[in-house]
């Protein structure tokens, strides 16, 4: 089954930590309101994952019109496209709710992705470490 207990488990504790990491560092670094930087992670979490869903769907009939397999090119390219596509929606929140210029937004939103796919790596290696210390089955 797609949804799985454990899936769900995994997806809102990931988006949960970094929702909360993000909000706390964005308001200790721009000595901003707790209410301001954790409503823009929301915002930007929201979009992400509706982003998600329509960059691939998009991208998997771009495959399937051309052919492709996912080798480690298309998914450079997947990778790329999703997080291009992704800045472009929010830098301007970031400019907006943080009152700053866009190319300070654009800085920060690089920055914000390059944190996270630390942030990922990080997660995803605690995340199987407890799930094997629990000898939990991966569906």
């Amino acid at each position: 089954m797609f949804l799985t207990k454990r899936r769900i488990i995994h997806a809102l504790s990931y988006e949960i930590i970094l929702l909360i990491v993000i909000a706390l560092l964005l308001s200790y670094f721009f000595d901003l309101p707790l209410e301001v930087t954790g409503i823009l992670g929301v915002v930007m979490a929201l979009t992400s994952v509706i982003w998600n869903m329509l960059f691939n769907h998009l991208f998997e009939k771009f495959e399937k019109q051309r052919n492709l397999k996912r080798t480690v090119p298309v998914r450079i390219l997947h990778a790329i496209g999703f997080e291009g596509g992704l800045m472009l929606a929010t830098i301007p929140m970031i400019a907006y709710a943080l009152n700053m210029g866009i190319w300070q937004a654009i800085v920060l939103d690089f920055s914000l992705t390059m944190g996270i796919l630390v942030y990922t790596f990080i997660f995803q290696w605690c995340y199987d470490t407890i799930e094997n210390h629990l000898n939990i089955e991966r569906a």
